[in-house]
């Protein structure tokens, strides 16, 4: 395990696949017709019929994601189209827990809620981010962002 150095803010550019909840309504009819009670009467009419049937659709997205590391742990920014509804986070921004920071990588799940932790790694020789969790999943490029730097407009 390498020391966490001080600071490190990084910006990352990418894209995935969100997983959202989807409802689709069914309808349907049926004629029917035939005899009851051994011939004595007639039935005939229409039945019609509905429902929904509750699943889930993938949804294609761009953001950024930002990324905190300092001595005291990290926190992280995901992509909003990826959060489910009941969330903790504050300000957009999760903490980043079982922290892993290696010469060669970044590992860590940031706490969005109970059941849902995605895992982020990061690759730190080329640069690249994974995200995979229940909302979905996320790929891109990560650059580290100079904070003492002047803003550009």
């Amino acid at each position: 395990m390498l020391a966490v150095m001080l600071a490190l803010t990084l910006a990352c550019g990418g894209g995935g696949t969100a997983v959202k909840p989807d409802a689709r309504t069914v309808q349907g009819s049926s004629d029917i017709s035939g005899s009851y009670d051994y011939g004595r009467g007639q039935f005939d009419g229409t039945a019609t019929h509905s429902g929904t049937i509750m699943g889930t659709r993938q949804q294609g997205y761009a953001d950024q994601v930002d990324i905190e590391l300092t001595d005291a742990g990290g926190r992280i920014r995901l992509p909003r189209v990826t959060l489910p509804v009941l969330r903790g986070g504050e300000d957009g921004w999760f903490v980043l827990k079982d922290l892993q920071i290696t010469d060669r990588s970044i590992d860590a799940k940031a706490g969005v809620n109970l059941i849902n932790n995605p895992r982020i790694h990061i690759d730190r020789v080329t640069g690249t981010i994974a995200i995979t969790g229940k909302g979905g999943d996320y790929s891109g490029r990560c650059q580290k962002v100079d904070v003492s730097q002047q803003a550009q407009f």
